[in-house]
């Protein structure tokens, strides 16, 4: 018999197997960041290349820059439109995206891929306009296929409702990440809901979305009143402008889309206001092994503002790169984080927000917002140092420099002064005006930008053990308000983790024991042996990872991760010693590790378990399910459905290479064998794995009391 529970979890040596693979699979495909900085000096003359522009006859902007360097071309769409309000119908624009490029009235889908999958060429599109890149020779045909895919696109029904079910199950797979919550209400908070900001999609908006939806949207929208054609590389300008008019100019421009736009328009929306006060949003993310924190306020910046640099020079000081103060301190000398950063954007058609954004252990989230607030104190009323003035100009002054050889720098920068309406010689005078700033314009922008006391502090995580930290915040000697928040930004009430005086750690787990056959059962098993399989993929690689566990009565254990047909991690435990093999490398198991090991080997270790150690710490919600939560040392907390006695999750940190590192185990499924429960699929999710909803390992065979021997844990 099989007890499916709605996404539960469980345990073993696949943990520590599975996150140290995916931890040497994931660090050899990323790099390394560079930290050097050259000295400042002063700054470089400019040239700036124009590109060649026109306009054609429907308003279209066509602009070319001829690069005959590489025998490639490319060219970029770009609809300018307005923000957009999708309101109850929230996912269309994505709808719109996927649903292009799946055939037109002069090609079939397939046609059209294999053509040009033929050409190597590549050709994308989104709702708001797209892109395509070839071979010189290929580029007058790419170029044709992609505007007859975007100004002649075909929705099919069958394609609209694949390109719907895969929406929906994106969305699943991403409902239970704090990150993503974290980012849906941050801009709930910041914008106020019915702002283009603001909006999200859910199950709900998409199931509602009809094919003639993104067809109207499509019409209304898809339209060249505010659109440029930016094409660059390899080609023949005469050409090419006759073969963008020939193509192009028949796309119908919309006086109707001027009044859309226009005053009265079904996407007017209301601007947010600056806060009256800082306030804490908390949102309870039970499922989640650490805290998103977000310190941000409204702003309203454009790049043609005469303090842009200035507001530019503060950011990257603050919290641009890793060299900056809060990466430093938040991450180097606190070691709260694995980073910090801060980010303030411009919009030349509505407000946007600065924002300070750090992911943290859960214990020092409260240590981590009074840091932050700190930081931008200290960035207000104090004058940066010449040094980092210096380092900040010195680094533009070479990136800058270097970025005017490529062609794509001339042309997104000719677009920028079309389309954010800037002064033509902006670029020319980019960095001598970069130049002129000083540090009183430094502390000035931060004063405008930086408001710590009218900021949104924003906190997203499993937030049962701090909740009375978070309500007791003082910052300048002012105690702030805590707002609770649902995963949806609705105002909330505060959560309750209370449980009942007759409930205790021994009785939560004496009753667990007693669900999976019984504590006399239970130590009658001799040996346990699992085979199971998960699907990898992680950054366009994807692969079947086989597992196979094998654990007896004597402190042995053996786990394997095998892709491909070879060995690629490998975990042994033999009574009082053992070791990782990772790729070959083995990395002898000591200090607390063993101690952990030693714990782990162990058939059933909740036969083990010291009571007097152990903490109820209250009630919990468990993919939507309310649990128990017992820790169970410093380092490891596990949880039990209140519904049904079984174990639902654990989560277990550990310092890897200085860092702590938590893994969530979920029990999907349990599977009754030869009169005792065992899990047979599991979920892991970590920080150190890249890979949205974790990895998923299904076990096929479930062995007890097989034969073993001391070699078979060598």
């Amino acid at each position: 018999m099989k007890n499916k529970l709605n996404k539960l979890v469980m345990i073993g040596l696949y943990k520590k197997v599975v996150v140290l693979f995916i931890l040497a699979l994931s660090s050899s495909l990323s790099g390394q960041v560079d930290r050097s900085i050259p000295e400042a000096g002063p700054a470089p003359v400019i040239e700036f290349k124009e590109p060649f522009t026109t306009k054609l006859s429907n308003n279209l902007t066509l602009m070319i820059v001829v690069n005959d360097k590489l025998p490639t071309a490319s060219a970029t769409l770009i609809i300018d439109n307005p923000p957009i309000l999708e309101s109850d119908k929230s996912g269309m624009k994505s709808l719109v995206t996927s649903n292009m490029g799946k055939g037109n009235k002069f090609q079939s889908k397939d046609e059209f891929i294999e053509e040009k999958d033929f050409m190597g060429s590549f050709i994308s599109y989104n709702s708001s306009g797209g892109s395509f890149s070839s071979l010189s020779r290929y580029f007058e045909r790419t170029m044709t296929m992609f505007a007859q895919g975007a100004l002649y696109p075909i929705f099919s029904d069958e394609e609209f409702v694949k390109e719907k079910t895969k929406l929906t199950e994106a969305l699943k797979i991403d409902e239970k990440n704090a990150a993503s919550i974290a980012r849906r209400v941050e801009n709930i908070v910041a914008y106020k809901k019915g702002h283009p900001r603001s909006e999200y999609v859910t199950e709900a908006s998409v199931a509602s979305i009809e094919m003639t939806d993104i067809d109207n949207f499509y019409k209304s929208y898809f339209k060249p009143n505010n659109a440029y054609l930016v094409v660059i590389g390899d080609v023949n300008m005469d050409k090419t402008i006759s073969l963008s008019k020939e193509l192009f100019e028949g796309w119908q421009y919309s006086n109707e889309l001027d009044k859309m736009f226009g005053e009265g328009s079904v996407n007017d929306f209301v601007d947010p206001e600056i806060s009256e006060k800082t306030t804490i949003h908390v949102v309870d993310v039970p499922n989640s092994a650490n805290v998103e924190i977000s310190f941000q306020n409204i702003i309203d910046r454009k790049t043609s503002d005469a303090d842009y640099f200035s507001g530019t020079v503060a950011n990257r000081v603050l919290g641009a790169g890793p060299e900056s103060r809060l990466f430093s301190v938040i991450r180097e000398e606190k070691g709260y984080a694995y980073g910090a950063y801060s980010g303030l954007p411009t919009s030349s058609k509505s407000k946007t927000k600065f924002q300070a954004r750090t992911t943290v252990r859960t214990e020092v989230a409260d240590s981590a917002i009074v840091e932050m607030h700190n930081q931008l104190k200290i960035m207000r009323d104090d004058p940066i140092t010449d040094e980092e003035l210096s380092n900040v100009k010195s680094g533009y002054f070479g990136s800058f420099a270097m970025s005017m050889e490529e062609s794509s720098t001339i042309a997104n920068q000719a677009l920028s002064i079309r389309s954010e309406n800037l002064p033509t010689d902006f670029y020319k005078t980019f960095l001598s005006n970069l130049n002129k700033v000083s540090k009183d314009d430094v502390m000035d922008s931060s004063k405008k930008f930086f408001l710590i006391d009218n900021a949104q502090i924003v906190v997203t995580g499993k937030i049962n053990d701090i909740i009375e930290n978070l309500e007791n915040i003082y910052l300048d000697n002012n105690k702030i308000d805590v707002i609770y928040h649902d995963e949806f930004g609705n105002i909330t009430q505060r959560p309750d983790y209370s449980v009942s005086d007759d409930v205790t750690t021994e009785s939560i787990i004496n009753n667990y024991l007693d669900l999976i056959g019984g504590k006399d059962k239970l130590e009658e098993v001799k040996s346990i042996e699992i085979k199971g399989n998960a699907n990898l993929n992680m950054q366009g690689q994807s692969l079947v990872l086989e597992f196979y566990s094998l654990k007896n009565n004597q402190n042995q254990s053996l786990a394997t991760v095998t892709a491909g047909g070879m060995v690629v991690q490998k975990s042994v435990f033999n009574k009082y010693q053992g070791y990782n093999e990772v790729n070959g490398q083995k990395m002898p198991i000591t200090d607390t590790e063993l101690e952990q090991a030693i714990i782990n080997s162990a058939l059933f270790t909740e036969l083990n378990y010291d009571y007097s150690t152990m903490e109820l710490v209250g009630t919990s919600i468990v993919n939507e399910e309310k649990a128990y939560e017992v820790k169970v040392t410093d380092n490891k907390t596990e949880y039990y459905s209140i519904e049904s006695g079984l174990k639902v999750k654990e989560v277990e940190t550990s310092e890897v290479e200085g860092n702590q590192m938590s893994v969530e185990t979920t029990i999907n499924e349990y599977e009754e064998v030869d009169g005792i429960l065992i899990p047979s699929e599991i979920n892991l999710v970590t920080p150190g794995m890249p890979i949205p909803g974790g990895i998923t390992i299904k076990f096929g065979t479930i062995n007890l009391n097989i034969k073993t021997s001391d070699s078979d844990f060598n």
